[in-house]
């Protein structure tokens, strides 16, 4: 990625506690070099700051030389790519003292709630919390070791293999991309249910997905799962549920969708995102950097069972 290429200096020391509540998504009120913007903090990616090309152009953000220009790729962005834009910035994030970082601003739509989106991990302090105020009280604190000190990915090993696995409090569901699918199911944690739903990770892309139910006690990372479903192609959701036909994807967007040969094209590593399904029973989660983990104290619901098996 476009921040891995530009040289980052040495962090300030952070704040002691840094804590904000989620109604129904946590904001934080930044300044960029004198512009006041707003953007959604999100737990699932590192170190850096993603913005709308409005409020990076109202902000006067300049493409750090030569690097700062560069075409993003995703398969999960509509068409497939972007041009994105990036340098490192001074900001300054709900009142703490300015944190140095990683800026990105796209050609696209990036965010259509907010000016953009804000990792956790730029806010500089020990304890970072989100508190869930609609969520149930109390509850068990699950500490999950993340993978390392500036990752905001946890890891878990299922069938011998390692997966990726990330905190989303936007996405509805716990989803899983094709090949973590694939594992899940050889390890019968989950049925398939033929019945399908739409994934919209940003505005614009719509990518299906199928329901699955599962097993109980079935758990990733001690967490139990509760409605997770597996991304499925555009073709094979049409055959599942006719609602599919309001999805956006091609082929080009199938890959984390599907398990392929290496001989035919590169294999998608295995990636869970843990949804609301599960995240909306949690009323605070904390990035405990010192201890290099998530903490997350939540209070499932009798009907959910312990976990017996849990990767």
């Amino acid at each position: 990625m476009l921040a891995l290429a530009l040289a980052v200096p040495a962090a300030a020391v952070p704040a002691d506690r840094f804590e904000v509540a989620a109604n129904p998504q946590p904001v934080a009120h930044i300044r960029i070099k004198g512009a006041d913007l707003t953007v959604r903090i999100a737990l699932g990616f590192d170190k850096a700051m993603l913005l709308n090309l409005a409020p990076a152009t109202r902000a006067r953000l300049k493409a750090f030389p030569l690097v700062g220009k560069q075409t993003f790729k995703s398969n999960l962005m509509p068409g497939g790519s972007a041009l994105i834009r990036g340098n490192l910035y001074d900001v300054g994030i709900g009142g703490l003292p300015d944190a140095n970082v990683p800026t990105i601003w796209f050609d696209k739509e990036l965010a259509d709630d907010s000016d953009g989106v804000i990792s956790l991990l730029a806010i500089p302090a020990d304890h970072v919390i989100v508190t869930q105020p609609a969520a149930p009280k109390g509850g068990l604190v699950y500490g999950i070791g993340r993978a390392g000190k500036g990752d905001a990915a946890m890891k878990a090993a299922i069938g011998g293999e390692k997966v990726m696995v990330i905190l989303d409090i936007r996405s509805p569901e716990t989803l899983f991309n094709g090949r973590a699918a694939q594992l899940l199911e050889k390890a019968g944690m989950f049925r398939r249910t033929g019945k399908v739903g739409l994934w919209r990770p940003f505005p614009g892309s719509a990518l299906p997905f199928e329901r699955v139910t599962p097993t109980p006690g079935a758990a990733i990372l001690g967490l139990p799962l509760i409605s997770p479903a597996a991304r499925v192609t555009e073709a094979r959701a049409k055959e599942l549920d006719a609602r599919a036909k309001a999805g956006t994807s091609s082929a080009d967007q199938d890959d984390d969708a599907i398990t392929v040969t290496g001989t035919r094209k590169k294999q998608q590593p295995p990636w869970i995102l843990i949804g609301r399904d599960i995240l909306d029973h949690c009323s605070r989660i904390e990035l405990d950097r010192p201890a290099v983990r998530w903490a997350l104290t939540c209070a499932f619901p009798a009907a959910v069972k312990a976990p017996t098996y849990h990767p």
